[in-house]
C-alpha cells in the first residue's frame, strides 16, 4: 500500500492485516527510510490499539524521501501477520511566479494521475521521487493558459476553483510532461480542454460560480460638475 503524506502532516491510518481490520495482539512497528534523500528526517509512527481497531499515527519525513513501514499483528483468529505501508513524503506547495496560489495542487494532480505515472514523468534524476521542478514549470504553464482565458469574463483569483478549471489544468500540465510523443488519449485531452478554454473566452460556456468581471471597476473616473457663483453680484460692490 502506498500513501502521500505531506513532511508537516499528521496522517492517521488505519491497518487492516491480510485484509482483516480486527487486530488481536500487536508485535511489532518498524520504520526504515529508503534512503532517497540524503540526511533525511526520521518518520516517527505511533501505534495504537483498542478494541481489535489498530492505528497508526505518522508524523515527521523528508520530502522527497520514501518509507516502508513494517507492521507485525495476530489477526482476530490469533495468527501472526504481517503488512507493509509504503509512505511517499511530498510536499504539495507551489506558487505561481508573481506569487500568486496555485489552482491546482501538487497533491491532486497526482490523485488524477497517479503517484507512479507522475514520477514517471517527472523523475529526471532517476531516483523514484517526483520532480518538484519539473512538475510546478508544467502546472505554471497550464495555470497561465487558463488564467488568460477566463480573466476577460471573470474576476481573478477564483475561489474555490471550479473543477472544470482544475481539469483544464491538470490536463494541459500532463501533456507538457511528456518529453517526446504524446500518447493520443493524453493529446486528446489537452486538445479538449483548449477547446474549452477557448468557449469560454468566447463567452459560449460559462464558469460556474465565478464572479463576473466588472470592467468598470478597473478604470478610475473623475467627476467634475460645475456649479453657478457663490455670489451672484460678483462682489461687485467689495
Amino acid at each position: 500500500m502506498l500513501l502521500l503524506k505531506q513532511p508537516a502532516e499528521r496522517l492517521i491510518h488505519p491497518v487492516t492485516i491480510a485484509g482483516q481490520s480486527t487486530i488481536s495482539a500487536l508485535h511489532s512497528v518498524e520504520t526504515v527510510a529508503r534512503g532517497l534523500v540524503s540526511g533525511a528526517a526520521a518518520l516517527a509512527v505511533t501505534p495504537s490499539l483498542f478494541a481489535g481497531a489498530l492505528t497508526l499515527t505518522i508524523e515527521g519525513g523528508s520530502d522527497g524521501e520514501h518509507y516502508l513501514i513494517t507492521v507485525q499483528a495476530d489477526d482476530a483468529e490469533g495468527e501472526r501477520r504481517e503488512d507493509e505501508i509504503e509512505i511517499a513524503c511530498v510536499n504539495f506547495d507551489w506558487a505561481m511566479p508573481d506569487g500568486g496560489a496555485p489552482m491546482l495542487t501538487i497533491g491532486e494532480f497526482i490523485l488524477r494521475f497517479t503517484f507512479e505515472e507522475v514520477v514517471r514523468l517527472t523523475d529526471a534524476r532517476g531516483d523514484g521521487r517526483i520532480g518538484k521542478d519539473v512538475l510546478v514549470n508544467a502546472l505554471v504553464d497550464a495555470q497561465a493558459m487558463v488564467e488568460a482565458a477566463v480573466s476577460g469574463r471573470y474576476a481573478l483569483p477564483l475561489d474555490p476553483v471550479p473543477v472544470l478549471l482544475k481539469a483544464a489544468i491538470a490536463d494541459l500540465a500532463r501533456a507538457r510532461l511528456y518529453p517526446g510523443a504524446i500518447p493520443d488519449g493524453v493529446a486528446g485531452q489537452a486538445r479538449a480542454a483548449e477547446r474549452t478554454l477557448e468557449r469560454i473566452r468566447k463567452g459560449e460556456v460559462p464558469v460556474p460560480g465565478a464572479a463576473a468581471a466588472d470592467a468598470a471597476a478597473s478604470e478610475t473616473f473623475v467627476l467634475v460638475q460645475t456649479g453657478g457663483r457663490a455670489y451672484p453680484d460678483g462682489l461687485a460692490d467689495f
